[in-house]
């Protein structure tokens, strides 16, 4: 009989551990969703520092699902408790809720953060595609290689992640929420529109380039026509001294011949 008071005595002390560390959980899986909210904000200004952003977002929703999991580990351990005590636990109808609803927030905002990550990656691999390094150590666009077209795309998947980043948050249970502070979010987005700004301005210059190429390839055409009637001229001037020629030849030997006959 003592040993069985003892028994429940412990199953008690396990069942309130179990009850105490899932509400812990719980707070633990509310502070991620409010650091992930409030300050994971920035997209990176090029495609390495973004690559390295995804990378450990990608490692901190894996700390987030450990916490997820370890929750309900514990939630399911005070139900096989409460089987064996014949007792209601006091977080069966509160905890696992709780626990479900911050956990399904935190999916949301993960994977919009992903999304925006793996976009603002594409649109600065983009950005720097065409670009190479110089003697002085920046990069610049090539000019030989890139056509507008590229700049086009490049231009259109920076606008298509300015438009995702002024769109909110939409939790399962209707609520909105955005990422960071109003001032967070302008000036991710004026990073982005920065860079947009010079591909605008080498496209422009890639179009000037092109304008003047294709001046000199006419200049060239001319100049060629104009050789070729040069020639033209010359060869028709050589006919001519040809014809001045065999024609006086040929009075000189009518002059000949007449000569001799009067002879």
């Amino acid at each position: 009989m003592v040993d069985v008071r003892r028994l429940k005595m412990l199953q008690m002390v396990q069942l309130f551990k179990c009850e105490e560390d899932a509400l812990q959980a719980v707070e633990w899986l509310g502070e991620l969703l409010d650091a992930l909210l409030k300050t994971h904000v920035r997209l990176g200004d090029d495609s390495q520092e973004t690559r390295t952003m995804l990378d450990k977002h990608k490692k901190f929703v894996d700390v987030a699902q450990s916490t997820y999991d370890y929750g309900r580990q514990l939630l399911q351990a005070t139900v096989v408790l409460c089987q064996s005590l014949r007792c209601t636990t006091r977080s069966s109808g509160d905890t696992l809720p709780r626990l479900n609803r911050v956990w399904k927030q935190f999916t949301v905002s993960a994977d919009e953060r992903q999304q925006r990550l793996e976009l603002a990656l594409n649109f600065h691999t983009m950005a720097e595609k065409p670009e190479e390094p110089t003697a002085s150590g920046f990069k610049v666009l090539q000019q030989e290689r890139v056509e507008v077209e590229s700049l086009d795309e490049v231009d259109s998947s920076g606008r298509t992640l300015l438009d995702r980043l002024t769109l909110p948050l939409i939790f399962p249970d209707g609520s909105e929420q955005f990422f960071g502070s109003p001032s967070d979010m302008a000036a991710t987005a004026e990073g982005v529109r920065e860079r947009l700004l010079l591909i605008e301005e080498r496209r422009l210059q890639l179009q000037e380039a092109r304008l003047l190429h294709d001046e000199e390839d006419e200049e060239e055409v001319v100049n060629g026509l104009e050789g070729r009637l040069d020639v033209i001229g010359e060869e028709l001037s050589e006919k001519e001294e040809q014809d001045e020629e065999e024609k006086e030849a040929e009075h000189r030997e009518e002059d000949l011949e007449r000569a001799t006959q009067d002879c």
